[in-house]
C-alpha cells in the first residue's frame, strides 16, 4: 500500500483554556465556511457548551453562528472525508493517533490543525513547534 501525504498546511495552534481555543479557531472556521469548504472537528473533549457561549458574544451573522455550532463540538471522532480541514483537539498522543488515521487512510486534507493545550505540553513545547511551518493564533496565520 502506497501511503502520501497530501495536505495543503498543517499547522499546529496552542491555547490555555477552551475559551481560548475557540476564540483562535472561530474566524479560521468562519474564513473556510464562506469558502464553502469542508470542516471536521475531532476533539477529545466536548466543547459544546463553551462554543455556544463565546459565538452568541462574537460579532457574526445569524447564519454564520449556526453553520460553527453545527460543526459538532462534542467529544469523539468523525467521518474523515477527502478535501475537508480538520481540526484536531485532544493530548498529544490523540493528535498523533488522529494524524496516523489521516495519513494511513490517505485522506487528502486542504488543512490540517492539530490544537495543543498548553498545559499538557508546555516542557516540550519547542519539540512540538520544531514539527510545522505554520502556526494559527489569535492574530491569524503566522509561518516560520
Amino acid at each position: 500500500m502506497v501511503v502520501k501525504n497530501n495536505v495543503n498546511e498543517k499547522m499546529y495552534s496552542i491555547y490555555v483554556s477552551d475559551f481560548h481555543l475557540e476564540m483562535i479557531l472561530v474566524p479560521y472556521i468562519n474564513e473556510k465556511l464562506k469558502n464553502n469548504e469542508d470542516i471536521i472537528i475531532q476533539t477529545e473533549k466536548d466543547l459544546t457548551q463553551t462554543i455556544e457561549i463565546l459565538v452568541t458574544k462574537m460579532n457574526l451573522k445569524d447564519e454564520e453562528k449556526l453553520k460553527i455550532l453545527k460543526l459538532g463540538w462534542q467529544k469523539g471522532e468523525k467521518e474523515l472525508k477527502q478535501n475537508s480541514n480538520i481540526i484536531i483537539i485532544g493530548k498529544q498522543n490523540y493528535i498523533e493517533k488522529i494524524n496516523s488515521k489521516i495519513k494511513n487512510n490517505n485522506i487528502d486534507c486542504k488543512d490540517i490543525v492539530d490544537c495543543y493545550e498548553f498545559e499538557e505540553i508546555k516542557d516540550k513545547i519547542n519539540e512540538i513547534i520544531c514539527r510545522y511551518n505554520k502556526s494559527l493564533n489569535t492574530l491569524g496565520y503566522n509561518k516560520k
